[in-house]
């Protein structure tokens, strides 16, 4: 039994582990995100990020439509 719930724990560090590599790497990519933020903030600065990309996509396609691009 102990054995097991070893494991158990052995797992679930690994999985923390692997999102908090990805929380650092997400950090980097995203800008204006404090080295100590929370990962709720986090999460909502890359969608806002997101958001803001997504429009900065729709207006370069719209202007070369308009500029013949």
């Amino acid at each position: 039994m102990a054995k097991r719930s070893f494991l158990v724990l052995r797992k679930k560090r690994s999985f923390q582990f692997l999102v908090n590599r990805k929380l650092r790497e997400l950090k980097k990519i995203v800008p204006r995100s404090p080295i100590g933020t929370d990962v709720d903030t986090l999460l909502r600065t890359t969608a806002e990020y997101i958001c803001y990309l997504e429009l900065q996509v729709l207006v370069l396609r719209r202007l070369s439509l308009i500029c013949g691009v």
